[in-house]
């Protein structure tokens, strides 16, 4: 049989009462699930996921994915990017000094990238081929 303990994560059954016995728990003590009910709890069904917390096991709906704040990651990650590709650029710049015609070329390439990385709206972006139709600018080379 198996058996859970409210107030402790997992699952204990009597083939192994050592594993009981290691976590302080008597089987007297704890509910007792049928291999159907651990099955399911072990295997979850598609679109499921384990839960299991004081109030003991159950199953919850994954949540669907929230394509806006990935959009938004995927965002946040390339002007990171920009960042880095640019920072020793925008150093001489601060510093007062001068940048090669091809510095100059690739900064404001990556400048641009940048502007129209920023303009993407996600706002209303909700199902995952509108996250897959984004059209993403071009990084400069």
């Amino acid at each position: 049989m198996n058996y859970y303990m409210p107030g402790k994560i997992g699952f204990f059954s009597t083939l192994y009462p050592e594993a009981a016995d290691a976590n302080g728990v008597k089987f007297e003590d704890m509910v007792e699930i049928s291999d159907d009910e651990y099955e399911v709890f072990i295997n979850p069904p598609e679109g499921k996921y384990l839960v299991f917390d004081e109030e003991g096991p159950r199953l919850h709906d994954i949540p669907e994915p929230d394509y806006a704040s990935m959009a938004e990651q995927k965002r946040s990650d390339l002007l990171r990017e920009m960042q880095n590709v640019t920072y020793a650029m925008s150093s001489k710049l601060s510093l007062g000094r001068t940048l090669t015609e091809a510095e100059k070329n690739k900064f404001n390439a990556w400048l641009d990238f940048s502007d129209s990385v920023e303009a993407l709206d996600f706002e209303s972006l909700v199902s995952e081929s509108e996250f897959n139709a984004i059209a993403w600018p071009k990084k400069p080379e």
